[in-house]
């Protein structure tokens, strides 16, 4: 019995503990108010500076903190940077196991990330009907090898408040990402942004533990 209850309460320990995401926000003070305070790992791209600020997303795990919509891209898209590095960049989302993310039936792994691997990357906005630059492109880009890993284009229109997903990709942990993305035209709302999400998506390790397993699974590029 000693020994059941111990791989139990291993077993949920390790469960509590790879509740775990990566949230990049472009606004991470909580408050629907126009001012914006981004992520350290959000930037503005191209020739874009700056952005409009609009209502709170919905998505689960979003904090409250402020939309943003457009640019002052001139030259180049409007864009926005989203950079990621599963070595140092350590998980700050916890969400439960199953969680629902969005109408197509992607749901929340929980699974800590950090190490080389599979990552789902997913992309929120708030629901909206007035974008008017088009599709927006989701780039995913290795920094460190200059290699583009997914290209996305997203219908932006009459969807958001959920994590539409976008593409899951093979990561190094010792490498640079950066999720870049870019409107089809420079109009006033060519798109809208809340956050993106990056998540490990294989199915978690802790049932083996629950059964009694004692080998843990270590994850390779």
């Amino acid at each position: 019995m000693k020994n059941l209850a111990l791989a139990t309460a291993l077993s949920l320990t390790v469960a509590a503990a790879s509740n775990a995401a990566f949230l990049i926000e472009v606004d991470t003070d909580g408050l629907d108010n126009g001012v914006l305070v981004p992520s350290p790992n959000f930037a503005f791209g191209g020739d874009t500076t700056v952005a409009s600020q609009s209502v709170a997303g919905t998505a689960v795990g979003l904090t409250g903190g402020d939309s943003i919509f457009g640019g002052n891209g001139a030259t180049l898209p409007d864009t926005y940077l989203y950079n990621y590095s599963p070595a140092s960049d350590a998980d700050n989302l916890v969400l439960a196991p199953g969680t629902p993310l969005n109408d197509a039936g992607s749901a929340a792994t929980g699974l800590v990330g950090g190490a080389s691997g599979t990552y789902t990357f997913y992309a929120t906005w708030p629901f909206s009907g007035n974008i008017s630059g088009g599709l927006v492109t989701y780039e995913i880009v290795d920094l460190t090898n200059n290699v583009v890993l997914a290209d996305i284009d997203v219908e932006q229109n009459n969807t958001g408040d959920q994590w539409s997903k976008l593409a899951a990709v093979e990561l190094v942990a010792g490498n640079d990402y950066v999720v870049r993305q870019t409107s089809g035209a420079n109009t006033f709302v060519s798109m809208r942004a809340s956050a993106v999400m990056v998540e490990i998506p294989e199915p978690a390790s802790a049932a083996l533990l629950a059964l009694g397993g004692l080998a843990l699974v270590r994850r390779t590029a």
